[in-house]
């Protein structure tokens, strides 16, 4: 009972923590995160996580064909995430020319944004697929070492979370710039 909830925890870290790179660029700057910040606070979001695995790597001493495995799903992964700059601009693009027009038709630009979740949410699987095979290739010292890992970064990220909730300095969490700034002057009469 106990390995099959060990088992159950990786596989939400992992399918989590795996597709956390690609997921991270389809999903909407969140305000005060990385993306907010500019395209070089992104970009060491990202080289973070890509050392992360590095090191997850490392430890796990792939035998040849887990090698392989983890050669295909990482550069599947870095192609998703090079992409996607692109395809957002190009989607941005898109609804502010549809957007533009006299009077644009809102339904039609709700579509294109489903659309484009659709897509986004095709690529995180087949990312995560990738590494999921990778994950069934391991033995069980491996599956343990990357439990560890990812059950890590999972506690990491909700230490973060919880100090976006509380209002940490330099996060948007339950402080937003009106509050950090005082009360809004009275206009006179």
């Amino acid at each position: 009972m106990k390995t099959s909830t060990a088992l159950r925890s990786f596989l939400a870290g992992a399918a989590l923590s795996l597709g956390l790179a690609s997921s991270v660029q389809a999903m909407p700057p969140r305000p005060g995160g990385p993306e907010a910040q500019g395209p070089a606070m992104s970009e060491r979001f990202a080289e973070r996580g890509q050392r992360q695995m590095a090191r997850l790597h490392d430890q796990l001493k792939l035998d040849t064909g887990q090698e392989a495995l983890w050669k295909q799903a990482e550069t599947a992964s870095k192609e998703s995430m090079t992409g996607q700059r692109e395809r957002m601009k190009k989607h941005h693009e898109e609804l502010r020319s549809l957007m533009d027009k006299p009077g644009a038709d809102l339904r039609q630009a709700a579509r294109k944004i489903d659309d484009f979740r659709a897509e986004g949410q095709q690529r995180h699987q087949a990312n995560r697929d990738r590494w999921l095979a990778v994950y069934d290739t391991l033995n069980p010292e491996q599956k343990e070492k990357a439990h560890r890992f990812f059950m890590g970064m999972l506690e990491r990220m909700g230490k973060i979370d919880a100090r976006d909730r509380m209002g940490h300095p330099g996060h948007a969490g339950g402080r937003d710039e009106m509050t950090r700034r005082g009360p809004v002057p009275e206009a006179r009469k």
